[in-house]
């Protein structure tokens, strides 16, 4: 964590606006051609981030309504991306692309999230606050 500015992953407009300077992807348009070859390993990862935001709700699969998605609003961090916790969801059943420098900082730490104390993550609450307009 360098004390920056948290990158967002999987902030999709068809869940709603998030306060941004770059457009907001739509998730449709994310699909990758291909499975990720090491997708277990991602999935892990995304799904062992530190929640900052704990979001207890469900909503239906983007891609199929006769699914559900149980707390997937749900803001989670490494301390350098931010990204809901149906992302991993969505990674893993519907191929949704993980952003490439996202996905080089996840390989690059061997899948393991890596420990972030008190004062680091209640920073990245404030930023993943900031950016949620259902939260501001």
């Amino acid at each position: 964590m360098d004390g920056g500015q948290l990158k967002a992953a999987g902030m999709f407009r068809e869940f709603g606006p998030v306060r941004s300077a770059e457009p907001q992807e739509s998730i449709f348009d994310s699909v990758a051609a291909e499975e990720l070859p090491d997708v277990a390993q991602v999935v892990a990862y995304l799904n062992s981030g530190h929640v900052l935001i704990d979001v207890m709700d469900v909503a239906d699969d983007a891609f199929d309504s006769t699914r559900q998605v149980m707390n997937g609003s749900t803001v989670m961090t490494d301390g350098d991306w931010l990204w809901r916790k149906d992302l991993a969801y969505y990674v893993r059943r519907h191929r949704v692309a993980v952003p490439a420098a996202f996905l080089a900082l996840i390989r690059e730490r061997d899948y393991v999230v890596p420990f972030r104390s008190v004062p680091e993550l209640t920073a990245c609450s404030r930023q993943a606050r900031d950016l949620m307009f259902w939260n501001g």
